[in-house]
């Protein structure tokens, strides 16, 4: 991550599943991870590598008690960077977002929370002490984009420039509404108006691909499904695929 990254910006991803096992070798093949174990003081909380590089968490379904909760959906999770989670999360929680985890400490690396925001969508927040987040070396195996698909899109704007102090930037020329947080190669996290799509609010992740429509069949080969595409788009080649337990996630290949 940037020494000095801005307030709202994405700095971490991480993966809850019921079948940590199945799973673990389902991304292990997909993307070449290596996923460690952190230890019992971590609660077996796991991180993937590629290439030495963390990338996300990983972890089974539990309850804040450490057992298992087979309720608990199969699903990525997007964590944004705040100088002050106190004043972050009470600030998102007066702006309408619900609360699921109040600040609390994680060991000596950081300190983290989750909302849900006011159209639906759960969202993490992260304040670094020894642990700042993912690094992005932009290589296959690697997150490279990450976007709000929502339903309600005025109020998702408003919401996270006055929450996480986005500076948006509305993208012309677009058949929907879309807006950018920074501009051109400055753009940090996207927000998109999919109210057309999708019932429901949520944050996905982007990860590099050096081929999609090779990464996309191993998906399939693996269990998984291709949901959309792959298709050529101004941005690169993307695809929109589930894992075996549903969870869904972008392949995106540079042209």
């Amino acid at each position: 991550m940037p020494d000095n990254p801005r307030q709202g910006q994405p700095v971490w991803i991480d993966y809850v599943c019921q079948d940590f096992d199945a799973m673990k070798n389902f991304y292990s093949e997909v993307f070449g991870w290596e996923i460690v174990d952190q230890g019992p003081d971590f609660g077996h909380y796991h991180q993937a590598y590629k290439d030495g590089a963390p990338v996300g968490g990983f972890m089974r379904a539990m309850t804040m008690d450490g057992n298992p909760d087979p309720t608990m959906p199969t699903a990525w999770s997007t964590y944004l960077y705040t100088s002050d989670i106190d004043g972050t999360f009470a600030k998102a929680t007066k702006d309408g977002a619900a609360p699921v985890v109040g600040p609390m400490a994680v060991g000596p690396l950081g300190s983290m929370a989750v909302v849900v925001d006011p159209t639906g969508a759960p969202i993490g927040m992260w304040q670094s002490d020894e642990f700042t987040g993912f690094e992005l070396p932009l290589v296959p195996g690697t997150p490279v984009w990450f976007e709000l698909m929502t339903t309600n899109y005025d109020t998702a704007c408003e919401f996270y420039v006055d929450a996480f102090d986005f500076q948006l930037v509305e993208v012309e020329g677009q058949e929907i509404k879309y807006a950018t947080y920074g501009a051109n190669e400055t753009a940090v996290a996207g927000i998109c108006d999919a109210s057309q799509w999708t019932p429901n609010s949520y944050w996905r992740t982007y990860f590099n691909v050096a081929d999609a429509d090779a990464a996309a069949a191993k998906v399939v080969e693996l269990g998984g499904s291709v949901l959309d595409g792959p298709m050529d788009s101004e941005f690169g080649r993307v695809a929109t695929v589930a894992d075996p337990e549903g969870a869904t996630f972008q392949l995106h290949q540079e042209l």
